[in-house]
């Protein structure tokens, strides 16, 4: 199982008592990419959105590259993840992200016309599905919008920009180079 739409389907199969909502593969798929569309125009405002039960996406200067440009960066966040199998990321790493901002439920919910609730448990159900593929030692390749691919598997979490977003940054971001140079 790889793709995101396989990973929801397995929430149909998920008993009714152990999901969180009733909704269909369709509208967990509108979900997760309104909420992939609103984690991108936040990381492109220089915001560092967290998206809820995965990670937080940020940007940070590149001064291995040239101290001129910015990349994005993923920090996986999750208590799924921290301490399971070789999982572990400190918080002294996540208080360092500047910027953090926890998704804002209700604005996602006012895009979609659902009520906050519906959009909260409807993460959890997705949140619940990666986890169950995880333990199950599926290896999972989540596409996050125009963002990238989230590669998840049982010891690894691993977030593959797309040349379009980090093109987007360096036209949207790249300082004037004035002959100065940082050393």
């Amino acid at each position: 199982m790889s793709g995101l739409q396989d990973l929801l389907k397995l929430s149909e199969t998920i008993p009714k008592n152990k999901r969180y909502t009733n909704l269909s593969t369709a509208k967990l798929l509108d979900l997760w990419n309104k909420i992939a569309a609103y984690t991108e125009e936040l990381l492109l405002n220089k915001k560092a959105p967290e998206f809820p039960g995965l990670g937080i996406f940020y940007i940070k200067r590149n001064y291995a590259a040239s101290p001129e440009e910015y990349s994005p960066q993923f920090f996986p966040t999750s208590k799924f993840f921290n301490g399971y199998n070789c999982y572990y990321y400190g918080n002294s790493v996540k208080s360092g992200i500047p910027n953090k901002l926890p998704l804002n439920y209700s604005v996602i919910a006012s895009r979609m016309g659902w009520t906050r609730p519906d959009v909260e448990l409807g993460v959890r159900d997705i949140m619940n599905c990666i986890r169950i593929s995880v333990e199950a030692g599926s290896n999972l390749n989540l596409t996050i919008g125009s963002l990238g691919t989230l590669k998840i598997t049982r010891t690894n979490v691993d977030m593959k920009f797309s040349p379009k977003i980090t093109n987007t940054l360096l036209k949207k971001y790249r300082l004037p180079n004035f002959g100065i140079r940082a050393y």
